[in-house]
This record gives structure tokens, sequence and C-alpha cells, in this order.
């Protein structure tokens, strides 16, 4: 029993050893797999880091084209009213010399025009004097009157008057 008993001691023994140098081993093994995780996340900070330096730096040169594009739209949009306002002016001086040029035109054409007019009247009234002379002297006329003209008896009895336009208009019978 001794022996048992010795021996149980020993193994116990060993046992405590055991644990205690498993113990130590894992002691000098956790610092170094500790290492090993943080090295992996210092480098997973440093990535992610420098992705974030590269997103901000995309991010400021994005926004800098964007300024850029909203300068140039600006300075198009100014070059291009300072264009309409040209060509305003421009549409409003040649509006001036049009109406500059009706109005000589005018001037220079009103003379000749009244003169053409009188010439016509005068021409219409010598046709239709001529129209009445000559309806006159075929027809007879008759004491009549009707709207203020004339009344004329035709070759074959009807009766009519001459109009303002020196046409005949007939009369008829029926009233």
């Amino acid at each position: 029993m001794k022996s048992i008993n010795r021996f149980k001691k020993i193994t116990a023994a060993l046992a405590l050893i055991a644990t205690f140098g498993l113990g130590q081993s894992y002691a000098q093994t956790a610092p170094k797999k500790m290492e090993k995780e943080a090295k992996k996340t210092e480098q997973k900070v440093k990535e992610v880091k420098t992705k974030a330096n590269e997103t901000e730096t995309k991010a400021k040169a994005a926004s800098a084209k964007a300024t850029e594009k909203k300068d140039a739209v600006a300075k198009e949009k100014s070059t291009q009213a300072k264009k309409a306002a040209q060509v305003e002016t421009k549409e409003k001086a040649v509006k001036k010399e049009a109406t500059k040029a009706a109005e000589t035109k005018t001037a220079q054409v009103a003379p000749q025009e009244k003169a053409v007019k009188k010439d016509l009247t005068k021409a219409q009234k010598q046709v239709s004097a001529v129209k009445k002379e000559a309806v006159a002297t075929a027809d007879k006329a008759t004491s009549e009157k009707y709207n203020g003209h004339t009344v004329y008896l035709g070759p074959k009895g009807g009766k009519y008057y001459i109009n303002g336009n020196g046409n005949k208009t007939y009369i008829s019978d029926k009233k």
C-alpha cells in the first residue's frame, strides 16, 4: 500500500509538474499568439487608414472637379448671356434702321400714292360718265327716280338704273 500511496504521490507530483510545465509553455506561446494577432490588427488598421485616405483624396478630387464644372458652367452661362445681350442690341439697331427706312420710303411714296389715287378716281369718274352717256343715248330716260338714280327704259321694256360702279341694275316690277 505504501508503494501505491507512493505511486499516487509521484503521479500527483508529476501531474502537478506537468500542469505547471504546460502552463509555462502556454505562457510562453500566448504572448507570441497575441503579438501575431496584434500585428494582424495593426495591418488591418493600416489598410483601413489607407483606404480611408484614398477615399478622402478621391472625394477631394471629386469636389474639386465639381467646383471646376460649376465654374465652367457659370462662365459659359455668362458668355451666353453676353452674346444674347449683343444679339439683342444688334436686333434693336436693325429694327431702328428698318423703321427709319420704312419712314423715309413712306414719306417718299405717300405723295406719289396720293397722286396715283387722284388719277384713279378721275379715271373712274370719266368711265362712269362715259357709261352713263352710252346708256342714256341708247335707252330713254324716264322721269322716275329709284334710290336717287335716274330710271331708264330698256329696248325690251325693262327698267333699270346705273349704279355707282357704272353698271346697269334692273328694277323688278314686283313689289
